[in-house]
């Protein structure tokens, strides 16, 4: 159990700035995490938490891949503090530090634990919490609200919010839900950005995370009967059989389905394909990699996971 960075104190001018990225399922933080890397011509040190035990994320992020520290065993809202704790010591003995350290949280934690741990003073030796950004996806912003508890405390005690894919929302609702999150969090800055685009220098030069919004925030909340599983095969999938699957299994349970992502393998195409679902929306991206095999992970309420699994298996070539 890892209660402390060690003794060695830092000045002020060389704590670490941390900054974290939260928001529900599929609003867009590793797009916007990318955005970052792309735009900071610093050392980032990248923290990614993963819901579940397979990460899919952490191979998402862009260029540093020395730099990222991946946590899959869970929501570090809820088991993963002292991975957190141990990852924080890790950096803070590096011999080259990061100029800013980002921690992107789960889609679904509650961000309590996770700020209350980087405020603690054994921590704060070596790293200073900057800035909560809450990443909201611009279509299911009341939606999300109304069915995830665990979301509305990421907005409610963020100090910028980030209303992400504006370019995929109609003007009526984008102002109707600009005018809730403000009610929700009056003292946050709301911007509203396309493809996460933020000014990314503004934002690494913030330093205005108030803690005293933590006071009496209570236990952790989360979405009754969130669950995940990964689907996995080794051998090539049918293209049709694949196309059935996701109608039926993904495209066709929003209210269920809630976030799937992975890598495909589908007969005839020359490069794996990257998958990503948010409710009855999709996308489905070549992979330049050189691994095999499909791997899916699910995200959602109420799912059967022997009825996902008997359907994904047969969507695979046989073998021979």
């Amino acid at each position: 159990m890892f209660r402390s960075l060690g003794r060695r104190l830092y000045p002020v001018s060389m704590q670490i700035p941390v900054i974290v990225v939260g928001g529900f399922l599929g609003a867009g933080k590793t797009t916007l995490v990318n955005h970052l890397i792309r735009s900071l011509p610093r050392r980032l040190g990248i923290i990614v938490n993963e819901f579940g035990q397979t990460g899919v994320d952490g191979s998402l992020i862009e260029r540093l891949d020395d730099d990222v520290t991946e946590l899959a065993a869970g929501c570090l809202c809820c088991t993963g503090r002292d991975d957190l704790l141990r990852a924080l010591m890790e950096i803070s003995m590096r011999e080259h530090k990061p100029d800013a350290l980002i921690v992107e949280l789960s889609g679904v934690a509650d961000p309590t634990p996770v700020l209350t741990t980087l405020l603690e003073r054994s921590v704060r030796a070596a790293f200073r919490l900057t800035t909560l950004v809450a990443v909201v996806d611009a279509r299911h912003v009341m939606q999300t609200l109304q069915d995830h508890p665990e979301a509305a405390r990421q907005l409610a005690y963020a100090n910028l919010v980030v209303i992400n894919k504006t370019d995929a929302a109609d003007p009526a609702r984008l102002d109707h839900a600009e005018g809730v999150l403000r009610g929700l969090n009056p003292l946050a800055e709301v911007v509203r950005v396309e493809q996460g685009q933020i000014d990314a220098e503004k934002l690494l030069a913030r330093r205005d995370f108030d803690p005293s919004v933590l006071t009496g925030a209570g236990a952790v909340e989360h979405t009754p009967g969130l669950s995940s599983f990964t689907l996995r095969t080794d051998r090539p999938l049918d293209p049709y059989a694949w196309q059935r699957f996701m109608t039926s299994f993904i495209l066709a349970r929003p209210a269920e389905v809630l976030r799937v992502k992975g890598f495909l393998t589908l007969h005839g195409y020359p490069q794996r394909v990257l998958f990503q679902a948010v409710r009855d929306l999709f996308t489905a991206d070549a992979w330049d990699d050189d691994l095999g095999g499909s791997e899916l992970v699910f995200i959602g309420r109420g799912l059967d996971r022997a009825e996902f699994e008997m359907a994904f298996a047969a969507c695979a070539l046989p073998e021979g």
